[in-house]
């Protein structure tokens, strides 16, 4: 008996945290691992472009060796070109979604081979994360959020205008950065619908997710972990430029940002909302309204918790480690 018990003791010692991420400008995961270097908890870092040198399946870190999983992001570029005897546009276009779908196939194969409780998110709900069940998600707990439609007529348009003054829209899925023959690049950004641009909305379009543009005071994105919200106001709306939408940064006058309290209500809500949806991380976003009123936007569950961090003084790179750290103290105490 007493052998077995050193088997299982050994199988937890070389247990370690699985860090999957990208090779770079991921200046969260580059922090988060320097602290567990620190702090010398056991871990692996295995970004996306590693996937290319793996030989077989075999060296995909297997579920006996993992505590837990803190899945931060897939893949900057593929590390191997590929051409055409006749490049075309569209073709390009199809063979690189191709590719990406590939890829995709491969590396959510861990999220099946990993134990789903290990994983820090519940990695198929972060992966195929939907917006309007989000939103949806949020009232069920007592959330406010814009008034949302999808919409595909200018009628509509017009007709939504008569109850709310100007509207924005914004993707269904996620914003992505095109890029033209020439190399001239391009970012989806959220824009306003009002009755002084309605003659450039074709009169019929896409299903597009259109919102009540609320007349906001400051916007606050909320880094949740493992049960607690940090928080940090961005006054966005002095600025001309970062009004609409703040990722359209500034870097002449950036937005002033300063750490702020929710009230413990909304903190709860958000809390039942992650649970919810089986993510212990996650960055929400938020707005508040000329009157004081709070509404959700959207959460992103990799969202970058750094600008939140620094400007905020939360540590919360420090935090995330020992957050993990700990689950590996809880294996240890099963396996004992």
């Amino acid at each position: 008996m007493p052998a077995v018990l050193t088997h299982q003791h050994h199988i937890f010692m070389s247990q370690q945290i699985l860090i999957l991420s990208q090779s770079h400008l991921e200046g969260a995961t580059d922090a988060v691992c320097q602290w567990m270097n620190h702090l010398r908890i056991p871990h692996l870092r295995v970004n996306g472009e590693d996937f290319f040198h793996f030989q077989s399946l075999a060296d995909l870190p297997d579920n006996a060796s993992i505590a837990t999983v803190w899945y931060r992001r897939k893949i900057n570029s593929f590390p191997v070109k590929y051409s055409f005897k006749q490049p075309d546009f569209q073709t390009q276009y199809t063979i690189k979604r191709f590719l990406v779908d590939e890829f995709n196939g491969l590396h959510a194969y861990l999220f099946h081979t990993i134990d789903r409780p290990k994983w820090l998110n519940d990695p198929l709900s972060e992966d195929n994360l939907n917006k309007l069940h989000v939103l949806a998600l949020a009232r069920k707990y007592g959330i406010k959020t814009p008034f949302t439609e999808v919409v595909t007529t200018k009628a509509m348009i017009i007709q939504l205008l008569d109850t709310h003054p100007e509207l924005i829209v914004k993707p269904l899925s996620e914003c992505i950065f095109l890029e033209d023959a020439s190399g001239g690049q391009y970012k989806m950004l959220t824009k306003t619908i009002s009755p002084a641009n309605l003659q450039a909305v074709p009169e019929q379009f896409f299903p597009s997710l259109v919102q009540e543009k609320i007349n906001k005071k400051f916007e606050i994105r909320t880094v949740y972990l493992e049960g607690t919200c940090y928080s940090m106001a961005i006054f966005s709306q002095n600025n001309q430029r970062t009004k609409e939408d703040f990722r359209d940064y500034d870097t002449q006058r950036p937005n002033r940002t300063v750490p702020y309290q929710l009230p413990a209500e909304l903190e709860q809500q958000l809390h039942q909302l992650m649970q919810s949806l089986g993510f212990r991380t996650g960055s929400i976003d938020l707005m508040v309204d000329m009157q004081g009123n709070y509404y959700f936007l959207e959460i992103n569950p990799a969202g970058q918790f750094g600008m939140v961090s620094y400007p905020c003084n939360y540590f919360l790179e420090k935090k995330l480690a020992q957050a993990l750290h700990k689950n590996i103290m809880h294996e240890e105490e099963i396996h004992q």
